[in-house]
């Protein structure tokens, strides 16, 4: 799943811990997908890190709190990726592209047909599909254009998630 958008909300180069306030039902969500048996990761873009406006160590004390708080709650966070790079560095990793998550899939041997997505850009769910993940959930994004994300099922919130997915039940 992403991280700015789905796990906390986005406010624009979210890397002080003081900014991190939680989407609401994002506990209960990865409950739910837990119980399932998935396994969590997080896969994230943090362009602020090439852009200077933070640091990578600035970043690992975020995650690093975020990860404390998902385990008080129960939740194990398998992993997380992130790709540091500006949009004009050309990464493989950079979402669109699909690097973060088969360098995911890849270092947990997972395969995409057994992997689920949920992100709140289009490019998290192009990314996803483009790694061949095919089980997509995209928050509604304003600047949605519907272009290459078939299957995906649109959702208003990380609730509908659960509900969609009870009436199509899918485990790892």
């Amino acid at each position: 799943m992403d991280r700015d958008g789905v796990v906390n909300l986005d406010k624009h180069y979210v890397y002080r811990i003081q900014d991190i306030e939680y989407v609401e039902g994002i506990f209960h969500l990865c409950k739910y997908f837990s119980a399932k048996n998935f396994e969590i990761v997080i896969v994230t873009n943090q362009s602020g890190i090439a852009r200077g406006f933070f640091s990578e160590g600035d970043f690992e004390s975020v995650m690093v709190y975020i990860l404390e708080k998902f385990q008080s709650e129960g939740i194990q966070i398998l992993s997380y990726a992130y790709c540091p790079h500006r949009p004009t560095d050309l990464c493989k990793c950079r979402k669109p592209l699909p690097g973060l998550f088969t360098q995911a899939m890849e270092r947990f041997n997972a395969l995409p047909e057994n992997c689920i997505s949920i992100g709140d850009r289009e490019r998290d769910i192009v990314a996803a599909i483009s790694a061949g993940i095919q089980q997509n959930y995209l928050l509604q994004d304003k600047e949605l254009s519907l272009s290459n994300l078939s299957g995906t099922v649109l959702v208003n919130s990380l609730s509908e998630i659960i509900k969609f997915h009870e009436s199509r039940p899918f485990e790892a």
